[in-house]
């Protein structure tokens, strides 16, 4: 296998994730060219930003179908984004290409193959009904099939150390009362609340979909699509709730110049925070002996612990904590442009719905094919393998998308949040000027 070398990932890649590509890129070239395949074999092309155990991956696809070789060829996210068109567009493009659901598969739609066809032809009429329906609706553009999904993920958790939980003598809070309060046990024993990294948009926004959907279950989803207005009473009640994070003691201090990847992370890591608001992908590097290890890479000294997850606490009394929101953390690509669209099929089919999904599984993420369970071989400690299965369960029940497929609209909606935190009383103005954002398009 070839893997090219290239920079640093988008940094909402799980540390797992990073650590396992990284040990795959040993046996590439620093210029990313092709390998040369052995005599009659078919050469495939595979590109992608954020895959976990590739050798493991292409070494059994080789097996199971020795006719073809593959390359792989990984890339931090914005030279994926600006390679990826210009490729896909000559005859140099990859033959199976990573998507992500929003903005992504809009926009890559037309230079992918309708994979619909193909599946019902390769499982029959009741295809759909192996993976999750979000894995799939995702991905979609209409009625064409553009990507298939790798692997699961969602938002609206909260990772805990239970020693940190312990030693203040505090439950895993369920409202943002409770919550408050824990964190003044906590802040008590000389270690920080909720790790946050606000710098960064992306995270900000997680946290904005937890308490609305929270608050009033699916509403966001009518206003992204323009059905309700962003400046409306339920949503300016819910940015005022994402400002008393900040200003009730539950975010830890100096959260606006901190990234959530390292920064936030490794203080959750090493001990010195005993909460982070993330999703499942999250889970790989905290609860596996593998992930954990590779976690602590980034920290000097030995990962705090045991960590489980639960469910991001309602900002109101008598709401419940929010469902989780989601869907793939990333699909795969069939290039309408690919000179060997049957292999490259093959291996679609093989990450998706063959032994690529056993693979994922292993490591603690949760498959899109939903015959396939999760691991929890790995776990550190066997309370945390029950805690894997209630994620796998709650991702097969999704209140909606984690993505807003508009740029714009995202763009203004982590700004607004970004001003919040900046001034706690600027809610209403802020959710305004999302408003004005999201009258504008098109959709």
């Amino acid at each position: 296998m070839k893997v090219a070398r290239t920079g640093q990932r988008r940094l909402l890649v799980p540390a797992i994730a990073l650590a396992l590509l990284a040990s795959a890129c040993g046996g590439g070239s620093e210029d990313g060219s092709a390998t040369d395949a052995p005599d009659g074999a078919v050469h495939l092309t595979w590109w992608g930003w954020n895959v976990a155990a590739v050798e493991d991956v292409v070494e059994a696809f080789e097996a199971e179908h020795p006719g073809i070789t593959v390359e792989f060829r990984p890339y931090g996210y914005d030279d994926y984004v600006q390679a990826l068109r210009p490729a896909l567009t000559s005859s140099d493009g990859p033959d199976v290409f990573q998507l992500q659901p929003g903005g992504m598969v809009a926009n890559y739609e037309p230079l992918a193959a309708d994979l619909a066809p193909l599946l019902e032809a390769d499982l029959g009429a009741g295809w759909r009904d192996q993976f999750h329906e979000e894995g799939l609706t995702q991905l979609a553009v209409d009625d064409k099939q553009a990507a298939m999904p790798s692997i699961m993920s969602a938002a609206g958790l909260i990772y805990y150390n239970q020693s940190l939980l312990d030693e203040a003598g505090v439950e895993v809070p369920t409202t943002f009362d409770e919550w408050e309060k824990a964190c003044a046990a906590i802040v008590a024993t000389g270690a920080q609340c909720l790790a946050h990294g606000a710098k960064d948009a992306w995270v900000n926004i997680d946290l904005f979909l937890s308490i609305i959907n929270s608050d009033e279950p699916g509403l966001v989803y009518e206003a992204i699509a323009g059905e309700t207005a962003w400046d409306a009473p339920e949503f300016v009640t819910a940015a005022t709730e994402f400002a008393r994070l900040f200003d009730g003691g539950i975010v830890a201090e100096g959260a606006a110049s901190r990234a959530e990847y390292p920064d936030a992370f490794n203080a959750f890591i090493s001990g010195e925070a005993a909460f982070i608001a993330l999703g499942t992908w999250n889970t790989a590097g905290t609860m596996t002996n593998t992930g954990l290890a590779a976690s602590a890479e980034g920290i000097s000294g030995e990962p705090a612990g045991p960590f489980f997850s639960a469910p991001f606490p309602a900002a109101q009394a008598g709401k419940e904590p929010t469902a989780l929101f989601g869907g793939p953390d990333n699909g795969w690509a069939v290039s309408a442009q690919s000179e060997h669209p049957d292999e490259a099929f093959a291996l679609l089919t093989f990450l998706t719905h063959g032994e690529g999904q056993q693979i994922q599984a292993g490591l603690a993420n949760i498959p899109a094919a939903t015959d396939v369970d999760v691991s929890t071989d790995d776990v550190v400690v066997p309370e945390q393998a029950a805690n894997i299965e209630q994620q796998q369960a709650a991702v097969g029940d999704l209140i909606g998308a984690r993505q807003i497929p508009y740029p714009d609209l995202e763009a203004a909606l982590g700004q607004a949040l970004s001003s919040i935190v900046a001034d706690p009383d600027s809610a209403a103005e802020a959710m305004a000027q999302v408003e004005q954002v999201s009258a504008g398009l098109e959709r």
